[in-house]
């Protein structure tokens, strides 16, 4: 006996995606690229957080070592660095020259500083005039300074951090009595 060819009730399926295959692929992208700008935000983000933590941190150290070593410490501020300088006994302001977590620091690529003391904010980088005729050539460039005293108080200061594609702010903030605490806004 000779056997018909049997025809199947499914269709046999032809090239192509159908429209709930094409909509759940877009889902699945959708879903992928919402968590990769949600974690690229996170980072810049947690970036900005470790560096004021990171200078809130520095302020403390050098705030206690005034007070332990009975040195007078500077922080320098610039709109993308800070560094720490020390009254030496000629009463000459000068990077400490040992110390490593002391050193001068810039901050990371996109990472800005606004230095607001008593309310204002300053601008960085003011050129001081030279004493003398032969340093009149090469004039210091210098930013806003805060004052760590060997008697435990501090130049009173808000050093907000901010990175230029973030929308989070950290703000470093010390009182006159060397007590240094990070906010975010």
């Amino acid at each position: 006996m000779k056997k018909l060819p049997a025809f199947s009730c499914s269709r046999r399926r032809t090239a192509g995606f159908t429209l709930i295959e094409l909509m759940v692929v877009a889902l699945i992208i959708g879903i992928t690229l919402t968590f990769v700008v949600v974690g690229f935000d996170r980072d810049v983000d947690d970036e900005v957080q470790t560096e004021a933590q990171r200078l809130a941190a520095l302020v403390t150290l050098a705030a206690q070592e005034s007070v332990l070593h009975s040195r007078e410490h500077a922080l320098e501020f610039g709109y993308d660095s800070y560094q720490f300088l020390i009254l030496n006994n000629g009463g000459q302001w000068q990077l400490p020259a040992e110390d490593a977590m002391l050193r001068k620091r810039k901050l990371p690529e996109g990472i800005y500083l606004e230095l607001y003391q008593e309310g204002h904010e300053f601008a960085f980088e003011k050129e001081i005039e030279a004493s003398s005729e032969s340093d009149e050539e090469e004039a210091q460039t210098i930013g806003p300074r805060v004052y760590m005293l060997s008697s435990g108080e501090m130049t009173p200061f808000e050093a907000e951090l901010r990175h230029e594609d973030g929308e989070v702010r950290f703000v470093v903030k010390a009182g006159i009595t060397g007590k240094v605490k990070i906010e975010q806004e």
